[in-house]
């Protein structure tokens, strides 16, 4: 509902908005820990060496990356730190095209593109939600979008999370409007990032839809056979990711069930079992929900969003960018227990919980803006001043669990790669890019069973949980009192 002049600066909002601007502040000063090693935008390193290693010749999936990496200011070229590329073979003409301009001028140009990202994932938020243009609520998400770690992180990492997150949330946007070219273009986009883009899934309702869907991925698939040599290539590319995730599947940069649960101590196969477990249930609660729901397909794919992390068996801190869309657009409209919910969610989701353990010196700037992520969540609201308290759930949820796993993590600090690996490491020259990833890992200690380190991770994916149950709440609340805010 439109909110008047008058109620901008209402009391709760004053307070939260004070609360930004001292959280940023001494975030981004007195709490703000030294900087550490390494190439600014360590992911951009791999894509711009994929697309320098297609440009000579080489295999970016291989070893071949290497030679390229090392030569990247920043990296250690005395040892082997190699960053292996993994993304969809459609990707490497883009990768190619940036290669061919010197690294620091591509990498300003990756850094535009992730700008306009930034703003893509606010602007489908705020125009799925129907929100008033009114300044707070422009502050309020920009506040949001700045403070939260998934976006940080994506933005510090140059990660293509990030442009695939804005491509779903414009792709959601098109689909509404019915608007054809964007919402094929955007789809194609998505897939930039696979494992994010599988949520569009649920967004296929009509012929329209499919069509769309269709041509896009035909267009994808076209690219990959081109860029990724054939079907032969296609067969490689599966038996490269299952290496990959191989190497992957139990380090702590997965925040998945089964890395979590293997951090509890389970077995390996264990382990895998309850991911398994988990997938399939979450996918079943899913399906079920959007139809005893009744769910329209824009809040179904929402629905998808949440549930991404916990039905798939790889996701990255980066990916959790993905959630910032339905918690942007429950921030500007949930009322009820749904604002409750969404509020303890994005407390849970876009804070740093894990980086307490992996960056000890970081944590008053961590919780400085896990506070300024949940003020923001508050300014965002144009609600009733009386649902607008129930934002401030997620304060408290940021201070009290802030206060508890603060100093338990500071006993059981977690390392970083590639900080971690030995001077001078040499990888086994028998060992694909794959093999030298996972050993890596285990070199640096990442692979390490510690509870804490997984209670940490878990709590995104409880957040998830939350974020559910509020998009579920929402919809009810529109089913039973419909207004301007409904989506279409």
């Amino acid at each position: 509902m439109p909110v008047s002049p008058s109620d901008w600066c209402s009391t709760l909002r004053r307070i939260a908005l004070a609360t930004i601007l001292v959280s940023l502040a001494f975030a981004f000063t007195i709490l703000r820990p030294p900087a550490t090693s390494g190439p600014y935008e360590r992911d951009f390193e791999a894509y711009y060496a994929a697309g320098a290693t297609v440009n000579a010749g080489g295999d970016p999936y291989s070893r071949d990356i290497w030679r390229a990496e090392r030569t990247i200011a920043g990296v250690d070229g005395a040892r082997d730190e190699l960053l292996p590329f993994v993304g969809p073979a459609a990707a490497l003409p883009l990768w190619s095209l940036l290669a061919r301009l010197p690294q620091p001028i591509a990498l300003r140009v990756w850094s535009v593109v992730l700008g306009l990202a930034f703003a893509g994932v606010l602007w489908s938020a705020l125009a799925l939600a129907h929100a008033p243009r009114e300044p707070l609520t422009f502050v309020g998400a920009l506040a949001f979008g700045l403070s939260a770690a998934p976006m940080i992180g994506d933005i510090a990492l140059g990660q293509v999370a990030l442009v695939s997150a804005a491509a779903l949330g414009a792709a959601l946007v098109a689909f509404r409007a019915r608007h054809p070219f964007a919402a094929g273009a955007a789809t194609l986009i998505a897939a930039l990032q696979p494992n994010l883009a599988l949520a569009l899934l649920a967004r296929m309702r009509t012929r329209w839809d499919l069509a769309l869907a269709s041509a896009a991925a035909l267009v994808f698939f076209a690219l990959t056979l081109g860029a990724g040599g054939g079907f032969a290539g296609i067969v490689a590319y599966a038996h490269r990711l299952s290496a990959h995730g191989g190497a992957e599947r139990f380090v702590t940069i997965q925040h998945t069930a089964t890395s979590i649960a293997y951090a509890f101590h389970a077995a390996p196969e264990f382990a895998l079992s309850i991911g398994s477990t988990l997938a399939i249930g979450t996918i079943a609660l899913t399906l079920g929900a959007i139809v005893r729901e009744r769910l329209d397909a824009t809040t179904a794919t929402l629905l998808a969003f949440a549930a991404l992390p916990l039905a798939v068996p790889f996701f990255h801190e980066h990916d959790f960018v993905l959630e910032l869309i339905p918690l942007t657009m429950l921030a500007a409209r949930a009322r009820g227990t749904a604002r409750v919910l969404a509020s303890l969610a994005s407390a849970l989701v876009l804070v740093d919980w894990f980086g307490l353990a992996q960056r000890p010196n970081a944590q008053g700037q961590i919780l400085a803006l896990g506070l300024a992520v949940s003020a923001a969540f508050v300014v965002m609201g144009a609600v009733p001043r009386s649902d607008r308290r129930l934002g401030f759930a997620g304060i408290g949820c940021v201070l009290g669990l802030g206060l508890v796993l603060g100093p338990l993590a500071q006993h059981a600090p977690a390392p970083t790669w590639p900080d971690a690996l030995p001077a001078h490491y040499h990888a086994n020259p028998a060992a694909d890019a794959s093999g030298v990833w996972g050993d890596e890992q285990r070199l640096s200690g990442l692979e390490r069973r510690e509870p804490l380190w997984g209670l940490l991770r878990a709590l995104p994916l409880c957040g998830c949980v939350l974020l559910a149950w509020a998009l579920i709440a929402d919809a009810r609340l529109r089913a039973r009192e419909p207004d301007e805010l409904a989506p279409a």
